[in-house]
């Protein structure tokens, strides 16, 4: 009892020190099961579950074996550094700096390693997650400095890997002029242009070096993988690199000149000379106090569909605070120029009482005012010529029991506000305050009505006291973020200050209000897409009305590695209804964040009742579509042969399948299902009635299931539920 009491006192006074020593402690839990464990021992530092273990040593921080648990188990990170940063052209890695402290703690669904390290200038924090039923490690680095420090970069997570075949991944957003399968780049860009589809990559052999922009980096050796996702966007200085021997994501600052957001159509710049260059051009980033590093996922797969499922299952069920999943409706297109002939839509208080009926009526859940509810951008009240109240509750219980959203340009504001009256120092300038002279010689004009000129960081506190405003007193649920662009503010500090400042904001705003959904449209490129947006709710990507196939493309090519569930689009967008089946349409809907964004008054009766089905379907049926990983099958869509989705959950081993066979003259197609576990039998339920039509085993559903279906343009939804 005696040597028990000592290691609970030992224990106790490191968990409680203020300044945190070096000292054994052991917290370990379900040994040999799936639950997270650790323990700090005087040789070294452990962290794993059944799935994943990942040994450090004591003397420095440098990972001595990242290890594969499962079938076969494989040891991928022997003896190297777990992260590098740049300081002052300096490199410096952690089995460089002095490591002074280090604990293991339970956190919500697993455990933490928290490792305490100094070096000239500045100390640093390290953190490791690891879930119980994830294999892989959530790592994150946090740099406090005592004087400025220029600080160029960092290599945010770096695992010795030799021999091994990379792939890598760059996700891209930019669909208000980015078509996929068509040729486009910037009429003027310096440095790579980010130019192509949704989704850019490319792949070496075994051994060879592969680096560019990019957010996923994949290595495969034997049939499995050790993969790396960095939580963050695209801007340039994202980068992945693996020279052969070592691998991981590249945090370049030296990379990036500006941020240009919708201008990013008509010019591009970044660094122009290579990522490797001995003394690279590019300004570094200042730091004053404390920097937050991109936190990264290093996971390890038993082969490429696992892969892809730890990282979703990883995401949503421990780095995403679940948001509800609605149906939307956006007033964006209720606008045919009569209150506005600029941005703003004719969505008014009269207009809302004739819309709402329409909206329940289909089955919407949340009703979403666009650009027109503001009096003015910047002072974010109500237009009190549109709507009866300022609190919105007229709105309220016109659309009850379907919830408020609201669209929303935090970042920005009209020259006519009261507030960029009274503050003018919260402007970015010298950029916003430009855009402020040019918005008020042209008020009204397109997106100018809505406000163009661009906030500082500065302005974040009041903007968030809006927000909880909105929240609190005017019963909003549902923010769509809009006209996001980073910018240089002199004065508030460089463009990944202001991305900083704003993100924090969105986190602490998603901490206060769970019930809240926070969505970032991102049809311009460099906001918040993939990870950092996709991480904390949904996206809105697609504006326009574009056919299905185009609608179908933007989940197949972004799948399984981004969450189709939170990919923004319209459904029954125009009036495409006159040239496709609404089942057909309804269908593509389904494992998107679905959407309808054109005006309801004029979608005709009988639509909405072949719609409605679909989506009491969707609403009854929501977590096959939601829950799961999304796997591409069959071609791309944009072939316009027979395309296929596959929503899945292979732990609970179910979800659905979405067969599409658009303009194929072939009546049947033979579809695998992917990642299905052995030994099961499934019924098989029709969408949308949701009829049992047969059963299958796994051997069937791995070997191809028979769809026929009977005319071009047609779809068939089936959910797989086991018996």
């Amino acid at each position: 009892m005696k040597r028990a009491l000592a290691v609970l006192v030992v224990t106790a006074s490191i968990l409680l020190a203020n300044s945190p020593q070096l000292g054994a402690n052991t917290r370990r839990n379900g040994a040999g099961s799936e639950r997270a464990w650790g323990r700090v021992t005087d040789g070294a530092v452990e962290l794993g579950n059944g799935m994943v273990e990942r040994t450090w040593a004591r003397d420095a921080l440098r990972t001595v074996a990242l290890r594969d648990l499962r079938a076969g188990g494989v040891v991928w990170g022997t003896g190297h550094r777990d992260f590098a940063v740049t300081v002052g052209g300096v490199t410096l890695g952690s089995d460089q700096l002095r490591l002074y402290g280090v604990r293991v703690d339970r956190i919500a669904g697993g455990m933490r390693a928290h490792f305490w390290l100094s070096g000239p200038g500045f100390t640093a924090e390290h953190l490791v997650d690891v879930f119980d039923d994830v294999a892989g490690f959530r790592t994150q680095t946090i740099l406090h400095t005592s004087a400025p420090l220029p600080v160029d970069g960092a290599r945010l997570e770096e695992t010795a890997t030799p021999a091994a075949a990379p792939t890598m991944h760059a996700f891209r957003a930019g669909a208000d002029w980015r078509s996929p399968g068509e040729t486009w780049a910037p009429q003027l860009s310096v440095g790579d242009a980010h130019t192509g589809d949704w989704r850019d990559t490319h792949a070496a052999r075994a051994g060879e070096s592969l680096a560019g922009p990019g957010q996923w980096l994949s290595l495969q050796k034997a049939g499995r993988s050790l993969f790396f996702v960095s939580e963050t966007n695209d801007l340039p200085s994202n980068r992945v690199a693996y020279d052969g021997a070592t691998a991981g994501p590249v945090l370049d600052y030296t990379r990036d000149v500006a941020s240009l957001g919708p201008f990013e159509e008509q010019f591009h710049a970044e660094n122009p000379l290579p990522a490797d260059t001995p003394a690279p051009a590019g300004v570094p980033r200042v730091v004053d106090g404390t920097l937050t590093l991109t936190a990264v996922f290093v996971g390890v797969g038993t082969d490429a569909d696992d892969e892809a499922w730890q990282f979703h299952h990883y995401l949503t069920a421990h780095r995403l605070q679940p948001y509800a999943h609605d149906v939307v409706f956006n007033s964006n297109g209720t606008d045919t120029g009569v209150l506005g002939d600029g941005a703003k839509d004719d969505m008014n208080y009269k207009t809302v009482v004739a819309t709402a009926p329409i909206a329940k009526r289909l089955g919407i859940e949340t009703f979403v005012l666009d650009d027109g509810w503001q009096a003015e951008s910047g002072d974010w009240v109500p237009d009190p010529t549109r709507f009866p109240d300022q609190t919105f509750a007229a709105v309220r219980k016109a659309i009850a029991p379907m919830k408020l959203g609201l669209w929303m340009s935090p970042m920005h504001f009209h020259p006519d506000s009261q507030t960029w009256r009274t503050h003018p120092d919260w402007v970015c300038a010298p950029v916003g305050a430009a855009l402020a002279a040019y918005n008020a010689v042209q008020p009204t004009g397109g997106s100018n009505e809505a406000g163009i000129a661009e906030w500082g960081p500065n302005a974040v506190p009041f903007i968030e006291q809006r927000l909880r405003t909105a929240i609190t007193q005017w019963g909003v649920s549902y923010f769509k973020f809009d006209f996001l662009a980073w910018l240089t503010c002199a004065g508030q500090g460089d463009l990944h200050d202001m991305h900083d400042a704003f993100v924090a904001m969105l986190d602490r705003l998603r901490t206060s209000y769970p019930d809240v959904t926070f969505q970032i449209d991102e049809t311009n490129d460099y906001r918040l897409f993939p990870f950092e947006s996709t991480s904390r709710g949904p996206t809105w990507f697609q504006n326009g009305t574009p056919d299905p196939a185009h609608l179908l493309h933007n989940l197949w090519d972004l799948s399984p590695w981004v969450p189709a569930a939170a990919i923004g689009q319209h459904f029954l967008g125009g009036d495409a209804y006159k040239r496709y089946p609404v089942d057909t349409l309804m269908a593509e809907a389904l494992l998107s964040h679905p959407t309808f964004f054109s005006d309801l008054r004029a979608l005709p009766a009988p639509v909405i009742d072949a719609a409605a089905p679909w989506l009491a379907f969707y609403k009854a049926h929501r977590s096959l579509f939601t829950d799961g990983v999304v796997y591409p099958l069959l071609a791309d869509p944009l072939k316009n042969g027979w395309t296929a989705l596959q929503a899945w959950d292979p732990v609970a081993a179910r979800g659905a399948l979405l067969a599409f066979r658009q303009s194929s003259p072939d009546a049947t197609a033979t579809i695998a299902l992917r990642d299905v576990p052995p030994g099961r039998t499934f019924a098989l339920l029709d969408g949308p009635t949701g009829r049992r039509v047969g059963t299958a085993t796994s051997a069937q559903l791995t070997a191809g299931l028979p769809v026929r279906l009977d005319a071009p343009n047609v779809a068939r939804v089936t959910l797989i539920v086991p018996t």
